[in-house]
């Protein structure tokens, strides 16, 4: 017996014949309880412990996730995602059969913890990953942080450190490339490298519209307000931390409190809170609050509650709202509020916050250029190259503009722009939003006889991102030649052919281990032209690589510090001796004056309408693939749907709102279907059908999908399904009196799923041939809109009408030759850049489809402006005279995120496909006229004909221009007359009200008299 115990207790998981009915009598042993994470609003607080160290975690580990609450009653613990007890039908034993035969399976992926109440809607992503037992375990360690480590570049290099539990030392990731080498603490990106996360079916670059995971940041605004403006490519800037502004947009300036505090767990806590009445169309007032908790944790709470989501007992029956007490009571239960103090009135309290809350917000980068000649490799040789080649200074000509440092009065970058000491030039660039100077090695000075080049490392040494230039021949990079405890990112170009016409570069990146991978990607063995596209690409990938670097521990120490020096100054400094039960009993509105409106009856789950996301714990899957679930947190706002994985704390599926295309849901799980037809799969904790109706119901307000259809489709005696499918998988004709039709499909209808197998992942021969021979043929099907019309998705219905429009253009285009190269936009005059401002839809007010469908979206930023002539392509004979003057052969760019004026979107009646068609006609027409002006000097005509030309035609667009707003301005003086002739309606209608009841009174005066005076006469 002790022989088949040792191997019972040894053996592995292949179910042998030796051990199985040893296992089969142990069975009925005694188990360990099962722990439980428990979903109540409060409970005690778990003791916090230091996690051990982990790859790509910032700091010296990974905090705890658990939401600091402690095990529930049994009640609670009977209906959380634990497994069920033996007994209950949904327990392992009966679906598991490794269980079923007594073998001990691999445990599945808990659930997530629920931290937050459902009722707060969070305003951006870092918002939901914010964790008061990891913001605990920051304030706790932060006196124990190591301070004096070794980082960047010199970690490389370094040995390993001693520490009290020897570490396998880091060997590199082993990718080897003619441009770099492997070297430990490093990892390296020679093309080829894919994001991590869900739903990667789709093509590079998250197809039209879509944003990459790591570029995902507010939650509660469309994708057209995320910054891509003044790019041809538009890539989007990643790991930024855009919600930041939350408290600039919505409480700087306007009425709010502040109060500030120390928490025995979190340490100094700043908490924000305001109430602002929500506008909504046909309905009774609605109150919002919105708050925001900050802590030793860099990640902030950023959200809002509806007043009509609290329960009854938190809701106050008079008009001015809830009291502070009360509301932080319900959102954040694990506040300690009795060390909260109000915060004094004084100016420099919200420019603190402002400060606080956009410490890592900076649209300016300083980038490093080492120069690498041919043979050359180790950072010496670089730093002694006095001057540039005829490579490095056409590569410099793309990347920049040459600027004289005296007088500069841009962003300098810690150079000196008085007295020439680190130069006389530099390279200077912008790109989007962000200014960004370049440090060059061949551009500082130059030491003959001090081999370290001190004056120049001193500039390059101190920048995160460096720029390896690369003659060929050069030898491969390599970060142990650096020495550097801030150079963390570096990106080696090297060029092919240069100073010909056939110049190339490719490129590679080399970065510290605890750097996430960022974008834009590198294809794999691609040779990049030199044109204005691989600019574009090598600066959005600088300033990525910098926002990325500022998760590593070093840089996450050093904001972690300073945010806590913050937080300590105003709970010292600026807080008042007024506790939170002794302020203002209800939060302050600036239109208390007015009565408060009647609640609407009979709604429910208002929680549902809130404009931010809401969270669910569930865990994910690709639909069609053989993937393990993760455990991820659900969050569905107005415009976005996003999985954010609980252990990396990192986006891994992102969609928005208008390419969600339908639904299949159960007790437990749903599978979510979006642009072309791919799914995910998430399921809930047993026993949460509730959860999932909410879930469906938030789709069904903020989305234009619906729920699927799934059928059994029988043959006729011939064999045949009764029905036709196109490529797409639209289901385009159906025969009468077929069991098709019987069973319910119709023409317009799309397939999603052909015998549980999903479209997209199938191509029409095999959709067909998987129709016309399996026996038994379900599909899963999206039915038409009302109007009988397939339903396709926002990117869907975009690129097909772009597509469209340059199919029936194509025939009258002539082709141009023309040279590459950036036209120098300073050649523009103002009125020129004017107009291209004018005519970027990226800088018209955004919209989204949603706000036709519901009711509760905010409105958009009163700051946009609005070209209401420019926003229809029908109104106006001045615009369309503007239209009809382009010429024939200006080249089209697809543009990826496109925000649509609202005026082409709100004309009533019109179908999707003439909507399109106006979008399509709207968005080529700027663009041609964008590219043409960006590339004015490249066509290769003479120079005086192509002056004139160039001339005219700007002259041309500038009347249109002039003529434009000339037609604005009449409209808005018609407008005016209009309004003072409806002013003086109203007065004469007035005056007339008054002499009527003043006739009135006379009448009735004589009319007493008449009646009063036969009496007197008696």
């Amino acid at each position: 017996i002790p022989v088949f115990r040792g191997a019972v207790l040894g053996g592995g998981r292949a179910m042998q014949s030796d051990d199985l009915f040893v296992r089969k009598i142990r069975r009925h042993s005694a188990r360990p309880p099962l722990a439980s994470i428990s979903f109540d609003a409060k409970g005690l607080p778990a003791p916090l412990l230091r996690p051990p160290r982990s790859e790509g975690v910032p700091g010296d580990g990974t905090p705890p996730s658990s939401s600091l609450k402690g095990p529930g009653p049994p009640r609670t613990r009977a209906h959380s995602h634990e497994e069920p007890r033996a007994g209950s039908p949904a327990a392992r034993r009966f679906w598991d059969p490794l269980v079923l035969l007594g073998l001990t399976g691999d445990e599945p992926p808990k659930f997530p913890p629920q931290i937050w109440v459902r009722q707060l809607a969070h305003y951006d992503v870092q918002s939901i990953l914010f964790d008061p037992g990891e913001a605990a375990w920051c304030q706790g360690s932060a006196g124990r942080r190591v301070r004096n480590i070794t980082t960047g570049a010199s970690a490389a290099s370094a040995g390993p450190a001693p520490t009290p539990v020897p570490e396998e030392p880091d060997p590199g990731d082993g990718k080897d490339g003619p441009l770099v080498l492997s070297c430990p603490h490093f990892r390296n990106e020679i093309g080829g490298e894919e994001e991590g996360g869900l739903g990667q079916r789709q093509e590079a670059g998250g197809g039209a519209g879509q944003l990459p995971n790591a570029a995902v940041s507010v939650l509660e605004e469309p994708r057209e307000s995320y910054p891509t403006r003044g790019s041809r490519t538009t890539h989007c800037i990643e790991y930024a931390d855009l919600g930041a502004s939350y408290y600039r947009k919505y409480f700087y300036g306007k009425e709010h409190q502040n109060f500030f505090g120390v928490d025995e767990r979190l340490g100094a806590v700043a908490v924000s809170l305001r109430r602002e009445e929500k506008e909504k169309e046909g309905a009774s007032l609605q109150y919002n609050y919105r708050l925001i908790l900050r802590t030793s944790e860099l990640r902030t709470l950023r959200g809002s509650v509806l007043e009509e989501a609290l329960p009854p007992t938190a809701r106050s029956p008079a008009a001015r709202g809830l009291s502070p007490k009360k509301l932080l009571e319900h959102v954040l239960p694990d506040l300690n509020l009795q060390g909260l103090r109000l915060a004094s009135n004084s100016p420099k309290v919200p420019e603190t916050l402002l400060k606080l809350d956009e410490q890592g917000v900076s649209f300016q980068r300083k980038v490093g250029v080492l120069y690498c000649r041919a043979g050359q490799g180790s950072e010496e040789e670089m730093y002694n190259n006095e001057g540039a080649g005829p490579p490095f200074q056409e590569f410099l000509e793309l990347l920049g503009q040459h600027i004289q440092l005296r007088g500069f009065t841009k962003y300098r970058a810690q150079l000196d722009t008085k007295t020439d000491s680190t130069g006389t030039h530099s390279l200077y660039t912008t790109y989007q939003d962000y200014e960004i100077m370049f440090h060059v090695s061949t551009m500082l000075p130059y030491t003959p006889n001090n081999r370290q080049q001190l004056l120049r490392k001193r500039h390059i040494g101190n920048d995160i991102v460096t720029i390896i230039f690369q003659e060929p021949g050069a030898q491969p990079f390599t970060p142990r030649t650096i020495r550097s405890h801030f150079q963390h990112v570096f990106i080696i170009v090297r060029a092919h052919e240069p100073c010909t016409e056939r110049t190339t570069y490719s490129v590679a990146v080399s970065r510290t281990k605890d750097i996430p991978l960022f974008g834009p990607p590198i294809p794999a063995g691609h040779r990049f032209p030199r044109t204005p596209v691989f600019r574009d690409f090598l600066l959005a990938k600088a300033i990525n690589a910098e926002n990325a670097a500022e998760r590593s521990g070093k840089f996450h120490a050093m904001a972690t510090r300073t945010r806590q020096e913050y937080l300590q100054d105003l709970a010292r400094s600026h807080a008042t001796t007024t506790s939170l039960e002794a302020s203002s009993s209800r939060l302050p509105l600036l239109s208390l004056g007015a009565k408060r409106k009647e609640r609407a009856k009979g709604a429910k789950a208002w929680e549902l309408q809130s404009a931010g996301a809401l969270v669910w714990s569930v865990r994910a899957r690709d639909g069609d693939r053989a993937a393990p679930e993760l455990p991820c947190l659900l969050g569905i706002s107005a415009e976005f749907l996003v999985l954010i994985e609980a252990k990396g704390k990192r986006v891994i599926f992102n969609c928005s709102c208008r390419d969600m295309l339908a639904w299949t849901y159960s007790d437990c799980g749903l599978d979510l279907y979006y642009g072309s037809g791919d799914y995910i799969s998430v399921r809930l904790p047993d026993g949460q059908g509730d959860e999932v109706k909410d879930i469906v119901n938030r789709l069904q307000l903020v989305t234009r999908g619906c729920e699927t259809r799934e059928l059994t489709l029988l043959r006729n005696g011939l064999g045949q399904l009764g029905f036709q499918v196109d490529s797409e998988g639209f289901v385009t004709d159906v025969e009468r009196f077929t069991f098709a039709e019987k069973a319910g499909l119709q023409p317009g209808a799309r397939l999603v799923r052909v015998c549980e197998r999903a479209l997209p992942g199938l191509s029409h021969a095999q959709t067909t041939e998987l129709l016309r021979t399996a026996k038994k043929v379900t599909i899963t099907m999206v039915p038409p809109d009302e109007n009988g019309k397939p339903r396709r998705s926002f990117s869907e219905l975009y690129v097909k009408s772009l597509q469209e429009k340059r199919r029936s253009d194509s025939p009258a285009r002539e082709p141009l030759q023309m040279a590459g190269g950036p036209g120098p936009e300073g050649e523009l005059r103002p009125a020129t850049l004017q107009l291209l401002r004018s005519l970027s839809l990226q800088d018209g007010p955004p919209h989204s489809l949603a706000e036709e469908r519901t009711e509760f979206l905010r409105s958009h930023s009163e700051g946009t402006p609005k070209l209401r002539g420019l926003g229809s392509g029908s109104k106006g004979p001045c615009f369309r005279q503007l239209l009809g003057s382009l010429p024939s052969f200006m080249p089209f760019f697809l543009l990826p995120c496109l925000p649509l004026p609202s005026a082409v979107l709100s004309e009533a009646g019109e179908s999707l496909e003439e909507e399109w068609d106006s979008i399509s006609n709207l968005a080529t027409t700027c663009n041609s006229i964008l590219e043409a002006l960006s590339k004015e000097g490249e066509q290769q005509i003479p120079r005086g004909h192509r002056s004139r030309s160039l001339s005219e035609k700007v002259s041309h667009l500038e009347s249109m221009l002039k003529k434009l707003q000339e037609d604005l301005q009449q409209e808005q003086a018609a407008k005016a007359a209009l309004q003072a002739e409806v002013q003086s309606l109203r007065q004469n209608n007035q005056r007339l009200q008054q002499e009527q009841e003043s006739a009135a009174a006379r009448l009735s005066q004589v009319t007493r008299l008449l009646c009063g005076s036969p009496s007197q006469s008696l």
